[in-house]
């Protein structure tokens, strides 16, 4: 399945970063393939954590981060995703949110993006929400250009 955005909004803890605060396989290339300013990362983590699990996995700073220190509701409610498809400078509906719980595919569609949940392991009841599934995050292959969509293809 190929999809096609001008934005992504990543999930941090669970989606780019495991338990144990490494890059999950897959992460450090697609954020190397995306272009600056056309990614976002959206965590319930507070501004600071998140900057350190960020620099601790290997993973770029994003030029756009949304914390729960950002938002006076956050997720489930959709205040982090509208705020970070916002700060990307594109309409809600032309995003898509990557994530691996229910508190946050309920807050990017609850903002108008779509949503590729991260299944881990769980079955697709967990993202019965999600507008697509994908078992793991390096099951997702990547590829845009400066001016030009942000092409997913999501794999077995």
């Amino acid at each position: 399945m190929e999809l096609s955005y001008e934005a992504v909004c990543f999930d941090l803890f669970g989606t780019l970063v495991d338990g144990g605060g490494t890059a999950v396989p897959g992460a450090r290339q697609a954020l190397a393939s995306l272009p600056i300013g056309r990614w976002a990362i959206v965590t319930s983590c507070g501004r600071a954590f998140a900057q350190a699990l960020i620099v601790a996995a290997g993973l770029p700073l994003p030029n756009v981060l949304v914390s729960a220190d950002d938002v006076q509701r956050g997720k489930p409610a959709p205040d982090p995703y509208a705020l970070g498809a916002s700060s990307l400078g594109v309409e809600p509906a032309r995003a898509v949110a990557l994530e691996d719980s229910t508190s946050g595919i309920e807050s990017a569609r609850g903002a108008g993006l779509d949503v590729i949940a991260i299944l881990h392991g769980r079955g697709l009841a967990f993202a019965r929400r999600a507008t697509y599934q994908a078992e793991r995050f390096d099951a997702i292959e990547w590829s845009a250009q400066a001016d030009g969509p942000i092409r997913l293809r999501i794999g077995p």
